[in-house]
């Protein structure tokens, strides 16, 4: 079977700068795929929390869902790890958008992630158009946001 082959963008919006905390760990003592996501997570909310947005609440009763996720790893990552999460938003569409996540670990890429967004009507749960408010804030997503955590 044929993998999947996603590429790095030439430049992101965003960076996310994380600590790998024990519960980012699996049985084989690395980050796996489940925990990976659940970082990714993270970051989409706070990206949409800098644009002044919620995934609940995209501007015309519209909220977002995941529809897809595609991901390669390059490398593993471990215990006290500090990783850097990049992160732009592309492939705008009348109801649709990707969020592109690269993931680097040393100065190299451990992870590429790509995911599919639908924006859907809150009410009633079907696919409607990108609110101009958060059109207008996305398309003009240029400027470098740093945010820096630590895990609790």
């Amino acid at each position: 079977m044929p993998r999947i082959q996603l590429n790095a963008l030439k430049s992101y919006n965003f960076s996310y700068y994380y600590k790998i905390n024990v519960n980012d760990i699996n049985l084989w003592g690395h980050m796996g795929i489940p925990e990976i996501i659940a970082i990714i997570h993270i970051v989409r909310r706070d990206v949409l929390g800098s644009l002044g947005f919620d995934e609940n609440d995209l501007g015309n009763n519209s909220a977002l869902i995941i529809a897809d996720v595609a991901i390669n790893l390059m490398k593993e990552l471990h215990l006290d790890d500090e990783i850097i999460i990049e992160t732009a938003i592309g492939e705008i569409g009348n109801k649709s958008f990707r969020f592109f996540h690269k993931v680097c670990h040393d100065n190299s890429i451990a992870a590429i992630i790509e995911m599919g967004a639908v924006v859907i009507d809150r009410t009633n749960r079907k696919p409607t158009f990108i609110s101009k408010e958060f059109l207008n804030k996305i398309v003009s997503f240029s400027d470098i946001h740093m945010t820096r955590i630590s895990p609790v």
